[in-house]
């Protein structure tokens, strides 16, 4: 069974999806992985736009021709039985498989829950919330090593879901104060998926399959060197501030025209040319060896 690790951040301009684009790529390109990226950020679809271009027209018209993650949201809001059916789209970076994003996703929400008079009941249908994603992937999840799912930066009812579904989350971020507090965030937000589950356990009189979320760590993005491989003082600051709330990567990424020109191009920096774009590659290379040990297959 592949691995689903979800990108989290309350946090937004972090670095989140860019982190979770060249991941995907390297496990790809250099571990020879085979992956599946879901694009949960229904704001800005930035990695449906940097694998599948052509879609980012749909996404802002918000006419959606596949079967996307929020059809099924929409099939538990009208009762009707959620079918784990969606619309798998093949990119041609290395194969990788994108479950697009879909705007609508804003709209998920358990107030949208059909309720009854029956406290159990109502407990089984927000459980059956939490784990829509969850439903679609276990159908597919033995085709692929890693889903990756990027998600939006904010702490909701869909973020829980992703959370859910996943074996472990990571969470991209800049080493500012203003930043790091997202860190914070989204690791309470994982131990409150966790704390959810157990109380749904307890009350439900059936067998329920669900395993902790673990928090793999934070990953520093847009980092500034004092020297080669040395943070500046402000940014270790910052960095064991981090490593205090939770676990944090060895390996991070610095900022730089490398991965500006890269989103330009719509490639990964592994494609971009010059000195910068070569420093990041490397860098990424070092952080998806150092993701893989994390978030073991």
């Amino acid at each position: 069974m592949g691995t689903t690790v979800g990108f989290v951040s309350e946090k937004g301009g972090v670095g989140k999806t860019t982190i979770c684009y060249h991941i995907a790529v390297a496990l790809a390109r250099y571990h020879d992985k085979s992956v599946l990226v879901v694009d949960g950020d229904y704001q800005r679809g930035g990695i449906t736009g940097r694998f599948v271009p052509e879609l980012i027209e749909q996404f802002r018209t918000r006419r959606i021709e596949e079967t996307t993650l929020y059809d099924k949201f929409l099939q538990l809001y009208s009762a009707t039985d959620l079918t784990p059916d969606v619309d798998i789209r093949i990119t041609n970076e290395s194969g990788i498989a994108l479950l697009p994003a879909d705007p609508r996703l804003s709209q998920v929400t358990v107030d949208k829950i059909p309720t009854t008079n029956n406290i159990r009941e109502n407990t089984r249908s927000l459980w059956r919330h939490l784990s829509v994603l969850d439903v679609v992937l276990e159908q597919i999840r033995d085709e692929y090593d890693y889903v990756l799912v990027d998600s939006h930066p904010d702490i909701n009812d869909l973020l829980h879901a992703i959370i859910y579904s996943c074996g472990y989350c990571v969470s991209p971020v800049k080493l500012d104060l203003q930043s790091t507090v997202g860190v914070a965030s989204a690791i309470e937000a994982i131990n409150d998926v966790n704390s959810d589950m157990e109380m749904v356990r307890n009350a439900l009189d059936e067998e329920i399959v669900y395993a902790d979320t673990q928090y793999a760590g934070a990953i520093a993005t847009q980092a500034r060197e004092y020297g080669p491989g040395t943070l500046k003082r402000t940014e270790r600051t910052e960095y064991r501030r981090v490593s205090r709330t939770g676990p944090i990567l060895e390996t991070f990424v610095t900022e730089g025209d490398g991965l500006r020109q890269a989103a330009l191009d719509r490639c990964p920096v592994f494609d971009v040319r010059g000195q910068n774009a070569e420093k990041q590659s490397e860098q990424l290379r070092q952080l998806t060896e150092e993701f893989v040990r994390r978030c073991p297959t």
